[in-house]
């Protein structure tokens, strides 16, 4: 079916082109940009973090009011993977665009839409967003993310397009009921041990393998995704109305958990020897590590309500929640190996937005991520710094933004405080200097325990400078 629905999508992109270079009257919008991106380690500004070329290009063409085609192209070369002699070992996923499993990345969208006066119908590869949350994540679940550069990118930057189908209905003034039809699965993209930004978990586990390698097994690691049917399909609805100056989402998602459980077997038809070590299987035994995906359910919602007059004119208060059925987390059993319980999961943030002082926004957020068990069976489960996971974690994030010369100029930082005294500071500056060319520099700064989720990049503090040419 994805198949199908991509061939079909690429003839209907040639066609409208074709046409659009023929019959000049139509309506086609071509644009892109040349970008660059070089960041540096704060403490050590001679070793990159990034070195990043980027070709970005848009097209939408609409031959006539009810019907649209549009098609986003980005590729990428991080020259940093080879100059970093300690990057090689993740050069081959990092260093450009990778192959996901139902194609190329850098088509980042590709779709048809068809309006209508009730419904609206949108086909093809694409991202879906259902929350507005700084820094952390909570009801915005659809699209898997690309974790190269952990969250520090815009979520739209960082989200992997499906192949999905979206229906748009609007059977009240206000009100509006989206439907999501989505038969692709991608998971989750985990940066590889050697990368900067590799969790904690990706390089214990991969000393793991090298360590079982050394003692003469074989590694061996496959992926078990699910099989391509519609009974595997994800599928999402979403109510969303405004009454007023107030507005409300409902929201469920039937999908996958986009991260992996990795499960180990022991093959000893290919042993060659005796156990090199008391208790483990005889030598030149195959160790298959093998990457599982389970079901998750969400139940969840957003408001927004701003206030127009009176003490509180001018601020806007909003909310996400979210609820996620049989989440699988990580924990050690009592021989210290990896293993997998589900719990429950609950996700909240309440925002306040103001604008003072004429053009300062602030933005604060009070989040907290809450796990229906805070053990299994004694054992701590574990975030991705392969440290203890609190049953209830708290974060305080506060966005400050502001612009000078019309515009031109915009200042920005982002403080995200963790209940564990942990720390990320993101500040940058914007400027541009015409239509065409602009740039951004900023500092990515962690503080924290290496076992935090935030704490465990504090060796990777970054001072970058972005150059995009645009046309």
């Amino acid at each position: 079916m994805k198949r199908i629905c991509i061939i079909i999508l690429a003839l209907l992109e040639w066609v409208s082109l074709a046409q659009a270079s023929i019959y000049r009257g139509h309506s086609l919008t071509l644009e892109g940009s040349l970008k660059n991106e070089t960041g540096v380690y704060l403490d050590n500004v001679g070793k990159y973090t990034k070195i990043m070329d980027i070709i970005d290009l848009k097209g939408q063409y609409r031959p006539v009011d009810e019907l649209s085609f549009f098609m986003h192209i980005r590729k990428f070369w991080d020259h940093a993977y080879n100059v970093e002699s300690d990057y090689q070992s993740a050069r081959y996923l990092m260093y450009t665009n990778r192959k996901t499993w139902t194609g190329i990345s850098w088509v980042r969208e590709c779709y048809l839409d068809y309006f209508s006066v009730y419904l609206d119908m949108r086909l093809g590869k694409q991202i879906v967003t259902w929350g507005t949350a700084d820094g952390i994540r909570v009801l915005d679940q659809v699209n898997p993310l690309d974790y190269r550069e952990f969250t520090l990118r815009d979520w739209n930057e960082i989200k992997i397009p499906l192949w999905m189908v979206k229906l748009e209905a609007a059977p009240t003034v206000n009100g509006s009921l989206q439907f999501l039809f989505i038969p692709d699965f991608e998971p989750n993209f985990l940066p590889p041990a050697g990368a900067p930004y590799a969790f904690k978990t990706a390089e214990t586990a991969a000393q793991s393998y090298a360590r079982l390698e050394r003692l003469g097994y074989r590694v061996v690691t496959r992926e078990q995704r699910p099989a391509e049917k519609v009974g595997n399909a994800k599928f999402g609805i979403r109510w969303r109305d405004i009454i007023g100056s107030f507005e409300y989402s409902l929201n469920y998602l039937y999908g996958w958990n986009m991260n992996p459980e990795t499960y180990a077997s022991v093959d000893t038809s290919t042993m060659t020897g005796p156990p090199p070590l008391t208790g483990y299987p005889p030598a030149g035994s195959t160790y298959i590590f093998t990457r599982k995906y389970s079901r998750i359910n969400l139940w969840g919602g957003s408001f927004s309500k701003s206030f127009v007059e009176g003490f509180l004119k001018g601020l806007t208060i909003r909310g996400e929640f979210a609820y996620l059925r049989d989440v699988p987390v990580s924990y050690y059993n009592d021989r210290g190996q990896l293993s997998y319980t589900k719990t429950d999961q609950y996700k909240y943030v309440i925002g306040l937005d103001k604008y003072l002082i004429t053009n300062w926004f602030f933005s604060f957020q009070l989040i907290q991520l809450i796990n229906s068990q805070k053990d299994y069976q004694g054992h701590r489960f574990l975030l991705p710094s392969g440290g203890p996971m609190d049953k209830v974690s708290t974060y305080l994030t506060l966005k400050i933004s502001t612009d000078f010369f019309h515009e031109r100029l915009k200042p920005e930082i982002l403080f995200i405080y963790g209940d564990d005294n942990e720390w990320r500071i993101s500040p940058k500056m914007y400027y541009e200097f015409n239509d065409h060319l602009t740039a951004i520099t900023g500092m990515h700064i962690f503080v924290g325990k290496e076992s935090e989720l935030y704490g465990e990049f504090n060796d990777v503090n970054e001072l970058y400078l972005e150059l995009r040419y645009s046309f």
